[in-house]
């Protein structure tokens, strides 16, 4: 703001007390001694008067320091006028004729102090007059430089508002933006993982930008050495069945320097922010490709590579057809991360199909060698029990005795045999399943028959808790009797004292088969390996305890075959207790079904 000034004037009409008191001495007396000089000096040239000089210091006194200074004045003027006449040598002049002067020099005096004092007001008065009107001009300028100053600054402070708008409004388009390709990339990570399947991964890749975030999509995978277009996508049906005729007449190759095989090859990005026609031209290898071309309309293009596990599978094309879509760095971000998830979605698709046909692979040469050993393993069995009813002739105690370890081992191979292939279908999804009303306690008691002669041998004693003859369920006999099989056989295998205890009850809406032993048990970190396939306690060729370890797998693939499934606890040193859990009617309407 600006600061009003003082004039000397003003300055003058607001002395202090003391200024004015030194004022209204000093003027008079400054007043008196020049009239008196004057007169004592020119005298002799107005020798009819005495008081002509203290007329105007009469007058000038008042001007300069009021009424009073102008009383004072005149009464020293009367004073000195009489005295001066006879020191001039008037002698003429008598006491009355001087005292009529000096009196007619006070009245004189009087009016013009009056007139003078009146002077001095009104030029007072003019002077505060334009003092305030000098004060009120200088507040006002001031006024309106504060006004200006406001004004300058509420410019600024909308322009800052304006700026601040502008800000907020790019900060929320830019946090829609991100927020749009956060949301693409959680739907990317969705769409990936709902499917291991090879050609479903690859077009669900294509499909994941059109259109939110191109308008345009290509996916182009490295196999066997050539680059191959596998999937398209486009806003338009129409230019989409075009992209895909330009891939089939002008197919892409490993050696141009730009493009997907510059980006396959190096496996660095590419990113085009505004495409022009020269760079079609460029692109083009004859007219009808630049036609083509030219009428896909690309705008803006982005191509990344697809990286997965180190390796470089291919490239992610991303085209815009609008002018208003022009991509940029963080459009590049969210690129690469959309490539590098595509990427690491089909590598687990190729690795999952090519698990599956290694998978298929494996069951098939177990079924094939099983049912290739089968054959001539039964024509041995068959031959050993020729043999021991002396069908080819008398046979003595100790041929008998070789024979029957004959047919024990051959007995034992037949059974993993059998092992092997139902493990072999149920992986192949081969195995058929027919649901039926099954007796629990029927089902228990042909177990036991299979196992019996294993458990004397072994000096173990069976034993079946009582079950409930009325306890019933809907599933495969056979595949029970299966499981129970193997739980029992198994228990058996690692029991060397003790008894092995089986028992049927129901259990909310399912069955329960448990198998109790008193064997050496399984540690903790084995438990949930012993389901594994060939999987055994005894990692050596030299184990004390055969077997193909497969028996524990395929009882927990049949109880998930039937709905239900195995479980364990077990102690070491102590035993183990399996248990089957089966629905009591399982949800399926149809009698029969394969996996």
């Amino acid at each position: 703001m600006s600061t009003i000034t003082q004039s000397p004037k003003s300055t003058e009409l607001i002395a202090p007390p003391a200024s004015r008191l030194r004022r209204r001495a000093v003027v008079p007396a400054v007043s008196v001694l020049i009239a008196l000089g004057l007169t004592l000096v020119f005298g002799s040239l107005i020798s009819h008067t005495a008081f002509v000089f203290f007329y105007p210091a009469v007058v000038l006194a008042v001007l300069f320091a009021g009424v009073e200074a102008g009383v004072i004045v005149a009464v020293a003027g009367a004073v000195l006028g009489t005295l001066l006449v006879p020191m001039r040598g008037h002698g003429g002049a008598t006491d009355s004729t001087t005292i009529t002067s000096a009196l007619f020099f006070l009245v004189i005096s009087g009016a013009l102090a009056a007139l003078a004092n009146s002077v001095r007001r009104a030029r007072t008065a003019a002077e505060e007059t334009t003092q305030r009107l000098r004060e009120q001009a200088l507040e006002l300028a001031a006024k309106q430089a504060e006004s200006q100053s406001l004004a300058n600054e509420l410019e600024r402070a909308n322009a800052e508002l304006e700026r601040a708008m502008l800000s907020a409004e790019g900060a929320r388009d830019v946090a829609l933006a991100g927020e749009a390709r956060m949301r693409l990339v959680d739907e990317a990570s969705r769409v990936l993982a709902s499917s291991l399947d090879y050609e479903t991964t690859v077009a669900a890749v294509a499909k994941l930008a059109v259109p939110s975030f191109a308008d345009w999509c290509t996916v182009d995978l490295l196999v066997d050495g050539e680059i191959k277009q596998l999937a398209v996508a486009h806003v338009d049906p129409v230019r989409a069945r075009w992209a895909r005729e330009l891939n089939v007449k002008y197919p892409t190759t490993l050696d141009p320097t730009t493009g997907v095989p510059a980006v396959i090859r190096t496996g660095e990005p590419m990113v085009v922010s505004e495409v022009t026609d020269d760079m079609l031209a460029q692109r083009a290898t004859d007219p009808e490709h630049l036609a083509m071309l030219r009428g896909l309309e690309i705008r803006s293009a982005m191509i990344v590579p697809m990286t997965a596990r180190g390796r470089t599978l291919g490239a992610l094309m991303l085209v815009s057809t609008r002018a208003a879509r022009q991509y940029g760095d963080v459009d590049l971000s969210v690129a690469l991360d959309l490539g590098r998830r595509a990427a690491l979605a089909i590598d687990n698709a190729r690795l999952y199909r090519a698990a599956l046909a290694a998978s298929d692979a494996k069951s098939n040469f177990l079924a094939t060698m099983s049912h290739e050993l089968r054959t001539p393993l039964t024509a041995i069995i068959g031959y050993e029990e020729l043999l021991a009813e002396g069908i080819t002739g008398p046979v003595s105690d100790e041929q008998r005795q070789q024979l029957e370890r004959i047919r024990i081992s051959a007995t034992h191979l037949l059974t993993l045999i059998d092992e092997i292939l139902l493990y072999a279908r149920v992986e192949a999804g081969g195995e058929a399943v027919r649901f039926e009303p099954v007796v629990a306690k029927g089902v228990v008691d042909d177990a036991m028959t299979f196992v019996a002669r294993a458990a004397a041998e072994r000096g173990l004693t069976l034993r079946i808790e009582p079950v409930d003859p009325a306890l019933m369920l809907r599933t495969d006999a056979g595949k029970l009797r299966q499981m129970l099989v193997n739980l029992l056989s198994n228990a058996v295998k690692f029991t060397t004292r003790g008894d092995v205890v089986i028992r049927a009850f129901a259990r909310d809406e399912t069955v329960a088969f448990e198998v109790r032993d008193t064997g050496i048990g399984i540690d903790r970190e084995d438990l949930e390996h012993i389901f594994d396939p060939f999987w055994q306690v005894e990692q050596t060729t030299t184990r004390k305890i055969g077997g193909s370890g497969l028996g524990l797998a395929v009882t927990r693939r049949l109880a998930r075959l039937l709905g239900g499934d195995v479980t364990v606890r077990s102690e070491p040193f102590v035993g183990s207790t399996f248990r089957i859990e089966l629905p009591a009617a399982p949800a399926t309407p149809i009698e029969s079904r394969a996996v």
